[in-house]
């Protein structure tokens, strides 16, 4: 299994659940159709940060669902959600699960 793990904070004046019914669309619309996709978390941190983590089956199904993200339906809306310069993000893999 593959994760991507991207940090940001949420654009002025937006919300938390603007946020969640744009992710809600963009999993209907596109993720769901992304080879190897399995599921799309969204966590908040105490200062008010997020964190979300994507899962895949492999690097190679991230990578390709990333070179595929220019076809994401009205993706202006979605990346209007972030804070501009606040986005960072880790790629993980597993090595051991417990």
């Amino acid at each position: 299994m593959y994760k991507d793990v991207i940090g940001y904070q949420l654009a002025d004046g937006m919300s938390k659940t603007t946020l969640i019914d744009i992710a809600g669309r963009i999993i209907r619309e596109w993720m769901s159709r992304q080879k190897g996709f399995i599921k799309w978390e969204i966590h908040q941190n105490g200062e008010g940060g997020y964190t979300d983590i994507v899962y895949w089956e492999s690097r190679e199904d991230a990578l390709a669902a990333e070179k595929e993200m220019v076809n994401i339906p009205d993706a202006a809306e979605w990346y209007g959600c972030y804070k501009e310069g606040s986005v960072s993000a880790n790629h993980l893999s597993v090595v051991a699960s417990f």
